[in-house]
This record gives structure tokens, sequence and C-alpha cells, in this order.
């Protein structure tokens, strides 16, 4: 069964690992504390949940529209919701 997903996010959300509560009691390295991961939020990574660089894609979207992506990373204008569960 498909389902349609939509993000709003362009960007990957970005963690810093010295901003976890209590990771301090972990290193006190500063280098460590400002390592930062990747996760992803657009839904397209294919090494989920770290960001890869997919949302770089949907850089030229229009807002205003939905789009679907096959997992090649095509990607095609729904016209409603129903043509996602019948082609992907």
């Amino acid at each position: 069964m498909s389902r349609l997903v939509k993000h709003n996010a362009n960007h990957p959300f970005v963690i810093r690992l010295g901003d976890i509560p209590g990771f301090e009691k972990l290193s006190s390295d500063e280098k460590v504390k400002n390592y930062q991961i990747h996760v992803c939020a657009c839904g397209l990574s294919r090494h989920k949940p770290f960001c890869d660089g997919s949302h770089k894609r949907t850089a030229d979207e229009d807002s205003a529209k939905t789009y679907g992506y096959d997992v090649e990373g095509g990607r095609r204008e729904l016209k409603d919701d129903s043509g996602l569960q019948n082609e992907y």
C-alpha cells in the first residue's frame, strides 16, 4: 500500500552532540561536542535517518504543488493524492 507523506523541510535537521541533554557527562572534548549529525527531513535520503543531500533535488519545486518521487529519484507533479496510490 502506498501513502502520501508531505514534508515541508528542504534541508536536514542538524543535531550538535553537545546540545543533547546529558552529553556533557560523556565527553568534555570540544571537538566531539561540536560534531554535527545531519538527519533527513525531506524523506528522500537513501541513507535514512541520515541526510545524503537528496533534498537538493527539491530546490526548484513550486510550493503550491505536490510532487511524488519514485525509487530512482524521478519526480512528477501529482494532480491529486490518488495518483500516488496507483503508481508508487
